[in-house]
């Protein structure tokens, strides 16, 4: 989406900052008449970002409410009622769709269908907090002029020199912003129930802590936000200055997942092409590395150390191997006291999906709460494509809405303009990805040969019994290019 029009959806939002339900509904005349049912966040509404006709958009959205589904103004869809899926979605650093750690990742977030949003959050040398992601700038954030700056040495003036990258590397006129723009861009824009989960990658001392939490609790209100890090001393210090907050302790990730991060990294520090694709596991390697030496040997806290230590309104956010890895790590934590267990993965979201399912077939518990570079309702579908059974009758006038209706469950509604080519041919795209035939029961997929995937491992995971994990291995140097 173009600047010009984000901030036009900033605007009407923010307009809207402070409104009851009933009155934000009457605020603003939609763009296409009929929607005033949707959300505020649906296309048509407030705002129109499609190329498609008013006819269009009206139709897709009629079509999707027969199933229980709105097409949100970020251009996915995205569940009616959120608690349709019964695992929470957090957008990964902002909108996938978006620059990483934006303000326009965060508002699109919050009109996404997600549960919440989580952003990185890093000190500038003069103690400015700002919203990023990497050791570096240059990749996520950048300057025309080229010129790259280490985040433990920027300072305030240098990073006002900073915009922010779109997906596809470019520069764009949005500037690199500081926590309190993405606190008040997530206050003014937030649904109820979405929280914004501020990751701290900063080993903070309790000042710092301290500004951190004063400017939270001064511009979001009380329950719309949360803590996490994968230092725990920080979160013991965050614990001292707030008895309420909920706290996430990030566990480092698996052994296997950081081997295999680093081997993507070695492939795409050689290749531009691997770069771009694989651009957020290259810098994370390359940061795990400089984190791992500041701090001497690695750690994992047991879920009982993290109770005794954070309270009960804690809990842990793992790396999903490890979960998968851990038939007891979900009742274990929950035994222990601790709220909530959540998922993430370094080596890509089609990987931390197929992870899900696997579990999900091995009846296995699923995590409360999984961070992702995908909407809600992608990832849900995978897990639940039922939830998309057509709740009602609708006769559609367009192609896109005769393309909804005729769809199966297991289809991927994202890509209509892909699925009105392919069911006139009596084909669709489901939400794997695979192209099936309208009747699947023509046709089986052949048996491979291969080892049984489901939610197992050869290394057995468990939560430890407060003892330190090692996770040494070789470090290795990468040239990001800029």
């Amino acid at each position: 989406m173009k600047l010009s029009q984000w901030l036009l959806c900033a605007t009407a939002l923010l307009a809207l900052a402070g409104c009851s339900s009933s009155d934000r509904a009457n605020h603003f005349k939609d763009e296409v008449p009929g929607l005033d049912f949707l959300p505020l966040g649906a296309e048509g509404r407030v705002f129109k970002l499609s190329n498609y006709t008013p006819q269009e958009v009206q139709d897709i959205q009629y079509a999707l409410n027969s199933r229980g589904l709105y097409w949100t103004a970020a251009q996915t869809p995205a569940y009616l009622k959120p608690s349709q899926c019964p695992i929470d979605i957090y957008a990964h650093r902002g909108h996938y769709n978006y620059p990483e750690n934006s303000a326009s990742g965060v508002f699109m977030a919050a009109l996404g269908g997600f549960d919440g949003a989580e952003i990185d959050v890093m000190l500038t040398r003069d103690g400015y907090w700002v919203a990023h992601h990497d050791s570096y700038t240059g990749r996520a954030t950048g300057r025309h002029d080229g010129e790259r700056f280490r985040m433990s040495r920027i300072d305030g003036d240098e990073w006002n020199t900073l915009v922010v990258r779109d997906k596809e590397g470019h520069l764009t006129n949005e500037r690199a912003p500081y926590v309190i723009d993405m606190f008040k861009q997530w206050s003014n824009s937030f649904y109820p129930g979405q929280q914004l989960n501020i990751e701290i990658k900063e080993d903070a001392d309790i000042v710092e802590l301290s500004q951190l939490l004063r400017m939270a609790r001064s511009t979001l209100p009380n329950g719309s936000y949360f803590f996490s890090s994968m230092e725990f001393d920080v979160l013991k210090k965050l614990r001292e200055l707030d008895k309420h907050v909920y706290l996430g302790y990030v566990w480092e990730p698996h052994p296997t997942s950081i081997a295999l991060a680093k081997q993507t990294a070695r492939k795409a520090a050689r290749s531009d092409v691997l770069y771009q694709k694989y651009q957020r596991q290259v810098n994370w390697v390359s940061d795990y590395e400089a984190r791992k030496r500041s701090r001497g040997k690695s750690q994992k806290h047991s879920a009982n150390t993290v109770r005794q230590a954070l309270g009960s309104n804690s809990g842990l956010h793992v790396d999903i191997r490890s979960f998968v890895g851990a038939p007891t790590i979900y009742s274990r934590s929950k035994q222990a006291g601790l709220q909530r267990v959540a998922t993430y993965s370094i080596n890509g979201t089609d990987y931390h999906q197929s992870q899900l399912v696997a579990l999900k077939k091995a009846r296995r518990s699923l995590p409360d709460e999984t961070i992702m570079d995908t909407s809600k309702f992608e990832a849900c579908h995978r897990l639940y494509p039922q939830l998309t059974k057509k709740t009602h009758s609708y006769q559609p006038v367009t192609d896109y809405g005769r393309a909804i209706m005729r769809l199966p469950d297991d289809a991927d509604f994202n890509r209509l303009d892909e699925q009105v080519m392919y069911l006139a041919d009596n084909h669709y795209l489901s939400a794997t990805g695979r192209v099936l035939t309208l009747n699947k029961t023509s046709i089986k997929a052949p048996k491979r040969r291969t080892t049984k995937t489901t939610a197992t491992s050869t290394q057995t995971i468990f939560i430890p019994k407060d003892e330190t994990l090692s996770l040494d291995s070789t470090p290795i140097n990468i040239e990001i290019p800029n």
